[in-house]
């Protein structure tokens, strides 16, 4: 069996996220990198999606946060609303030497926003997604468990599915493997 060489980004790298969905933004990076390095890339894009707000920040979130700010803003913003609906959204994104999509996913873990943050795991909006039928926020749950359930999980589970897949298909071996 051949194996898998998965190397980052180099140093330095950027692409403009500038793109109208996570999948665009995931698509701009995976295909800038392997176009540079004439290699198969992939990429994911992420954010929280909050439904009373018209589904922002979506893919401005990072951008949105300025250091808790955005996240203390939302929660003031859906605190008196009925719908406290969100949702955590991940795309991941895979092209060939080309820059062309081989593959793509996107998953949500839905989930509300909670009064105040609460917990100090994780990171960004961790604090304030309230996820059902645990009742606490993802910055109250463990790594281990997050990285089962999390919109990240979801999606690397059908990327690496994918992977799995391509990995037996002999006309992929040679770009893929070495």
């Amino acid at each position: 069996m051949k194996n898998i060489h998965i190397k980052g980004a180099p140093k330095n790298f950027t692409v403009k996220e500038n793109g109208k969905s996570f999948i665009e933004n995931a698509y701009k990076k995976a295909s800038a990198l392997s176009q540079k390095l004439k290699c198969i890339s992939f990429s994911d894009d992420s954010g929280i999606e909050i439904f009373t707000l018209g589904m922002k920040p979506g893919i401005r979130s990072s951008r949105f946060f300025r250091g808790g700010k955005g996240m203390l803003e939302i929660v003031r913003k859906v605190r008196k609303k009925k719908n406290k609906k969100c949702c955590f959204t991940c795309a991941i994104v895979a092209t060939n030497p080309k820059g062309e999509l081989i593959f793509k996913t996107q998953k949500s873990w839905h989930g509300k926003v909670a009064e105040n943050p609460v917990g100090n795991n994780g990171f960004g909006y961790d604090p304030i997604f309230i996820i059902p039928g645990i009742n606490k926020t993802s910055a109250q749950i463990s790594s281990k468990l997050k990285n089962k359930i999390s919109h990240r999980a979801m999606a690397l589970k059908e990327f690496i599915k994918w992977l799995k897949k391509a990995r037996t298909d002999v006309s992929w071996s040679h770009h893929l493997f070495h």
